[in-house]
């Protein structure tokens, strides 16, 4: 026969489950789920073999040999360096506008920009990268640019972040063969460890940078993509990418890509055609998604569910590494926290029958065992189990048994 009292038992531990699972999803316990979501994808979640793309890294290093912000000279050497290669999809993170030199008394290099030019013209697939910002005065209208937008999407546009104007942009001249990658990751409030897809500019849903690259990467136009917001982006028959109401994705930080520098990319090309050994194989590069985009400290404005910062580059990488492994790490349902919840409320009456020390001996063998379960699940099917609800009803039974002789006296009659 149960003690007197003993019920208030199941009665606080669905009052614990329910503030757990609520300060977990959006509440003060966030980054401790995004921090162990972000853990298992960093070392359990990884895939086997590099994603084709290939980060090319505008680093310290660079940047010592090439002063930021680049000139048109920089630019038509990436470009010279990595054409002879043979890249399926470029992508170039960097504004490629050049009028403020003009405007501050700097002569243009035509010699370059002709080169530029070419360059940009003999890309095979290219997405120049630009920024969607808001008006500082609401009453004066602006004057709509126009650019593709998405024409199948399904949900509440008013979800998405929105902008009004464009903020920065290649040069005319630049992009009139090429497609735009809007590049706004940083500024977007999201949670962490995730990478908005989907913009709205005046109203008109239009691809990020990562939705346009992969577009490009799959051969599809954008009446082939199907967007239903909360649910996934089809793009095209074979890539599914699960996404929020708010047209984000989960990056998972584990799917591998390549990295090498600007400098490397140069250097390869030199002695490719000298014939001699290379600084980096070639196959980084052949066939290949190429993203170029800084990565030194000043850029590092991302911070990833581990805490560590990254650059938007970086992110926008392992968000490409995601989609084309198609390794997209994705939480089990909430029904799951209830469920457990209830087991372990109704088994709470029991609390005071057992010593403490038995119960805590108890609580650590199924937190091990939980853990263990866990990764092997994620490990086997990218499925995160939740990590703050058992943590912290564990540590609310212990309280709870401490406490339950002195709580059944104050409330017997």
């Amino acid at each position: 026969m149960l003690r007197p009292g003993v019920l208030l038992f199941p009665f606080l531990v669905l009052i614990a489950g329910s503030s757990l699972i609520r300060e977990a999803a959006v509440g003060l316990l966030v980054q401790a789920e995004e921090a162990w979501g972000g853990v298992l994808a960093k070392r359990i979640g990884r895939v086997e073999g590099a994603s084709p793309v290939t980060l090319v890294e505008i680093s310290d290093d660079t940047l010592t040999r090439h002063s930021w912000p680049w000139a048109v000279e920089d630019f038509a050497l990436f470009f010279n360096a990595a054409l002879p290669f043979e890249p399926a999809v470029i992508g170039i993170e960097p504004v490629l506008a050049f009028e403020r030199g003009v405007l501050a008394g700097g002569e243009r290099d035509e010699v370059n920009e002709r080169m530029l030019h070419d360059g940009i013209l003999r890309a095979p697939k290219l997405v120049l990268g630009g920024r969607l910002g808001w008006s500082q005065e609401s009453d004066v209208v602006q004057a709509v640019q126009p650019m593709p937008v998405l024409r199948h999407v399904h949900g509440d546009l008013r979800r998405l972040p929105e902008f009004t104007v464009v903020e920065a942009w290649a040069e005319e001249v630049y992009r009139l063969s090429t497609q735009p990658g809007w590049s706004n990751l940083p500024e977007i409030p999201s949670p962490r460890g995730k990478c908005p897809l989907i913009f709205r500019y005046r109203g008109q849903p239009v691809p990020s940078i990562v939705l346009q690259l992969a577009m490009l990467w799959e051969k599809i136009t954008m009446d082939e993509i199907e967007v239903v917001l909360g649910s996934h982006i089809a793009v095209g028959p074979r890539v599914r990418v699960p996404i929020d109401d708010a047209g984000r994705m989960l990056v998972n930080f584990g799917a591998p890509y390549t990295r090498t520098s600007f400098d490397n990319l140069v250097l390869t090309r030199e002695q490719t055609d000298k014939g001699e050994p290379t600084a980096s194989p070639p196959d980084y590069f052949k066939a290949r998604l190429l993203f170029l985009a800084r990565t030194d400290p000043s850029a590092r404005s991302v911070i990833t569910p581990t805490g560590e910062k990254i650059s938007t580059g970086e992110l926008t990488a392992a968000a490409l590494a995601t989609i084309q492994s198609s390794a997209h790490p994705h939480r089990i349902g909430e029904w799951f926290d209830w469920l457990f919840v209830i087991v372990v409320a109704s088994a709470s009456p029991w609390l005071s029958r057992g010593k403490a020390k038995r119960l805590a001996l108890i609580v650590v063998v199924f937190e091990v065992a939980y853990l263990l379960i866990a990764l092997a699940i994620f490990k086997a099917k990218l499925l995160a189990l939740p990590a703050v609800l058992p943590l912290g009803l564990a540590l609310w039974l212990l309280l709870l048994r401490m406490m339950a002789k002195r709580a059944q006296r104050i409330i017997a009659f």
